[in-house]
């Protein structure tokens, strides 16, 4: 456990008691943690640090074995999304495209985040009536490619439909699985 994991467990011990509620010491060591999120960004990342740099991040080892400090690519912005005592952001790119997200948990006994880049192409399906479209969707989620319907996933069917997707998808953007092509 480090120095800084040692304090935070004191002072939400302090803050607990002195409200009497435990819960709220954890919530508010946690929520003062994850707020210092903001130019820090978790070390774990996929596809890899080299992804995110290409895109023109930068990171500075802190010393800290979850976070970097960081510098977003020129125009970029992280959007915080509710709900949750996990930090949850979308990242932004400078058009307003989510690029990727990351999630960050600051609270001293459980701390982690993990950060992924997202492709500008990609093979999903989409249920619909009982059964399943197998389709090529762009960032914006609009459908540029359906390869069909099927009914199950895990048949030879399902299966087909997928390779046909996938085809188009190498036909018309070979490198599609990589998440630092195509957006410009």
């Amino acid at each position: 456990m480090s120095y800084d994991s040692r304090l935070q467990g004191m002072i939400a011990m302090a803050i607990g008691m002195g409200s009497e509620n435990a819960y709220e010491g954890l919530e508010t060591v946690q929520n003062a943690e994850q707020s210092r999120g903001t130019c820090r960004l978790p070390r774990d990342m996929r596809p890899s640090q080299a992804a995110f740099e290409t895109l023109g991040f930068t990171f500075t080892d802190i010393g800290d074995d979850v976070l970097f400090e960081a510098t977003l690519p020129k125009g970029w912005s992280t959007q915080e999304l509710p709900g949750s005592s996990i930090l949850r952001a979308n990242l932004l790119d400078s058009k307003g495209r989510v690029r990727g997200s990351y999630r960050y948990k600051g609270s001293f006994y459980e701390r982690y985040g993990h950060m992924s880049l997202i492709e500008r192409y990609r093979l999903t399906d989409q249920y619909e009536d009982g059964s399943i479209n197998v389709v090529v969707i762009d960032e914006d989620g609009s459908v540029i490619f359906n390869a069909g319907r099927c009914e199950e996933t895990f048949t030879e069917e399902y299966d087909k439909l997928v390779a046909k997707a996938e085809e188009y998808l190498m036909d018309n953007y070979p490198e599609w699985k990589d998440a630092t092509k195509y957006w410009d």
